[in-house]
């Protein structure tokens, strides 16, 4: 099974509908636990102060280890590799908007 199509296994098992959401991997061999952790802090922080409407899920492996940290955007699905505190807040900031498009255009 592909990556994505995994990836999107996992977040139909946890009713993820189509909101969007970021995915943390937390795998082991990813990044240092402390790393992955003080990621998805960072962007559950992130996403509390501002006024998005971004999920942060959390997911034990992804399978792209090498690339570590390793963080996912969902419904349109792309990884990005080697992220960081920063990086992760801006991958917030851009779900949380391309989201408020989404719903304006459905209105």
């Amino acid at each position: 099974m592909g990556k994505k199509k995994k990836l999107k296994k996992l977040m139909r098992k946890r009713e993820a509908g189509d909101e969007p959401a970021l995915v943390v991997c937390v795998g082991k061999k990813c990044a240092d636990r402390e790393v992955s952790r003080a990621l998805v802090e960072q962007a559950r922080a992130h996403a509390r102060g501002g006024a998005s409407v971004v999920k942060i899920a959390v997911v034990g492996c992804l399978h792209i280890c090498e690339d570590g940290p390793v963080v996912a955007t969902y419904p349109k699905i792309k990884f990005h590799r080697h992220v960081d505190g920063p990086r992760v807040c801006g991958l917030v900031d851009e779900l949380g908007e391309r989201g408020s498009e989404e719903r304006d255009v459905g209105r």
